[in-house]
């Protein structure tokens, strides 16, 4: 019987926190995808855009956004479904059923495992993937807009490190063709042309723009390696993938999260630490980010159950665990990147020190309804 009751406490705590959990992570990963897609507008809407396009975008930078979305979520459907509990007195009243106050932290702690599971799982295996279908489709995007965005008499700079102009444009060829490429600011190369055609069918995200009879300068003028050059065909190739970042950390544009240990070795037998200890901080991040879950459900259970401190104080203090976490794995991050330590432990600082002030405060939690029974 005690088995059956225990089993619809959980069942029943599961319920107050899955509810608001979902919520709120479906909630944040919209607000954050929104955002992505908004600072890159110019890329994805406008013309040669399709509905399509747009919305495969935003279905493959989700499983990315998740991983920062779904400990904040938990912390935040844990906190507010117990607090409900607590507020309705029904946790006075598991306690007075005699099942101890510790049961509570059953479900919230599985449910945490579970999701850090996920969100490693998601960088992992679901990623990559994702990444590779986004970079692919902003390629085709890309291309699309420039093949129907060049106007006769206006510059394009859309693409980052390049700008384009052409006197007329016709369906297939351009007249008077001037191309900047920017991408190497040490030695930046100008290129004239009396007529040039435009060939989007290049690799992955290159373009080749096809020029004949003109000229090419290339360095600078304060320099003594300035180059100028006559040529009667000549191909420039533009390279969009510089356009196609948008919603991608750091790790995601270099390598697929499973990839980092990986290049980490590869730049330390180069003998380029500082780019190892980022590569390796960036590694050592993201599984703290997934493993954060953890100190949030130990945390999530004295705020929520606590009916002294209300809802209220308790969002506000989960709030300002977040901030903590958040300042904790900036200041670890620095500090590996610094080689002022190992990358794995300076990235859980966060979780071992929420981790303590969680057990201290069901330690005084306990000791409070200890004082109460007594009383």
């Amino acid at each position: 019987m005690r088995r059956r009751t225990v089993s619809i406490l959980d069942r029943y705590v599961a319920r107050e926190i899955l509810l608001p959990y979902v919520a709120a992570a479906i909630f944040l990963s919209q607000l954050l995808l929104a955002t992505q897609l908004l600072a890159e507008s110019e890329v994805l809407f406008g013309s040669g855009v399709s509905a399509a396009d747009a919305f495969v975008v935003a279905l493959a930078l989700t499983p990315h956004l998740l991983g920062f979305v779904l400990p904040i979520a938990f912390l935040l459907g844990t906190v507010i479904g117990l607090a409900r509990l607590a507020e309705d007195r029904e946790v006075i009243a598991i306690g007075a059923a005699g099942v101890s106050p510790l049961r509570l932290y059953r479900m919230p702690i599985a449910l945490a495992a579970l999701t850090s599971v996920l969100a490693l799982a998601l960088a992992q295996y679901v990623e990559p993937a994702a990444f590779a279908l986004v970079q692919e489709r902003v390629t085709r995007i890309v291309k699309r807009k420039l093949t129907n965005d060049i106007r006769p008499g206006v510059f394009y700079d859309q693409i980052p490190g390049y700008t384009l102009y052409a006197e007329r444009v016709g369906e297939s060829r351009w007249e008077n063709v001037l191309i900047s490429d920017q991408t190497n600011p040490a030695s930046p190369v100008l290129a004239i042309a009396r007529r040039g055609a435009l060939d989007p069918g290049g690799l992955g995200g290159e373009m080749t723009l096809l020029l004949d009879r003109g000229e090419l300068h290339s360095g600078s003028r304060a320099a003594n390696d300035y180059l100028t050059a006559e040529f009667q065909h000549a191909e420039a190739v533009i390279r969009t993938g510089d356009a196609i970042n948008i919603g991608l950390s750091r790790s995601a544009r270099g390598a697929a999260f499973a990839d980092l240990p990986q290049r980490a070795r590869e730049e330390r037998a180069r003998g380029d630490l500082a780019e190892a200890r980022r590569t390796e901080g960036l590694y050592h991040r993201r599984i703290a980010q997934a493993l954060s879950v953890l100190p949030f459900a130990l945390l999530a259970v004295p705020l929520g159950s606590s009916r002294r401190l209300g809802r209220g104080r308790a969002i506000a203090a989960m709030v300002l665990a977040v901030i903590v976490h958040y300042l904790l794995l900036r200041a670890g991050e620095v500090l590996a990147q610094r080689g002022l330590g190992p990358a794995w432990l300076l990235l859980q600082l966060p979780t071992i020190v929420l981790s303590l002030v969680a057990l201290g405060l069901a330690l005084l939690q306990a000791r409070r309804r200890v004082l109460a029974t007594v009383g």
